[in-house]
């Protein structure tokens, strides 16, 4: 492959300041990046392989799109999660380069919409037969495709991604506490919330290159070992993104699960 003009797109608003508010009311931990953004070193790194790359923002506006239109380039490396601040928008992003005919990284439009929702994302893998723990959907008092669910179960927005809206808190083991966790989610988040059995298990990654003929990469465990007493074992938005604190601090990426599993015997 030789060198190639990479648009790496990124973006970024500015969030309103909001009023201190009682400790039970507070809103959720959102996306933090460290002092060298992504875009910054995903630049960066195309630079040492020998590509030319350009950083483009996506501000809300549609002059950032129209310019976006503009650019020439043979491949756009999409870091953009949201627009203006809409997290429910990303798939709009990939459709409106596909549209475009640019060649984008990471997953298409109709990947990005299906896991919009994912009680819908849930029912496509159980139709292939691929199972994932019993659910049930619930919108402001209205419950859909509900099976009888037996505590602990985990209650997340069904539209968000990132962890966000999912915090240690979000593993309940009563009727009552699964009650506050659906309201301060409906409180915070304008989506339907999913309510799953809850499994413990690890947390893996794996990254894929390639369309007709993918590529599995290495996988890569985060390693939550480590997570303070009492505190379920999930990758929660305190492990992503609640810097300073144990959880944040003592959770690991490891890029070889196994070799974790050897020193703990």
């Amino acid at each position: 492959m030789g060198k190639l003009h990479v648009v790496v797109l990124y973006d970024h608003w500015e969030e309103p300041e909001q009023a201190d508010a009682p400790a039970a009311d507070k809103a959720p931990l959102t996306r933090t990046l460290d002092k060298k953004e992504v875009e910054d070193e995903v630049a960066e790194t195309l630079g040492k392989l020998g590509h030319d790359a350009t950083l483009h923002l996506l501000d809300g506006s549609t002059k950032s799109l129209h310019a976006l239109a503009r650019m020439d380039c043979d491949l756009v490396f999409n870091l953009a999660e949201s627009f203006g601040g809409n997290d429910t928008a990303d798939y709009c992003i990939a459709a409106y380069l596909e549209l475009l005919e640019k060649r984008i990284t990471g997953a298409g439009s109709r990947g990005l919409l299906y896991g919009q929702d994912k009680a819908v994302a849930k029912k496509i893998l159980e139709f292939h037969g691929i199972h994932t723990p019993v659910f049930a959907r619930s919108f402001r008092g209205r419950l859909d495709f509900s099976h009888d669910l037996e505590f602990p179960v985990i209650v997340k927005p069904a539209r968000e991604d990132g962890s966000i809206g999912i915090e240690f808190n979000a593993v309940v083991s009563s009727i009552r506490e699964l009650m506050e966790r659906i309201d301060w989610l409906h409180a915070n988040f304008d989506s339907p919330v999913l309510i799953e059995e809850y499994v413990e298990g690890r947390e893996m990654y794996v990254g894929v290159i390639g369309n007709d003929n993918p590529t599995a990469l290495p996988v890569i465990e985060l390693d939550l070992s480590k997570l303070p007493e009492g505190r379920p074992r999930i990758a929660g938005a305190e492990v992503k993104w609640g810097k300073g604190t144990r959880a944040y601090r003592d959770t690991k990426a490891v890029c070889n699960p196994e070799h974790r599993n050897e020193r703990e015997k």
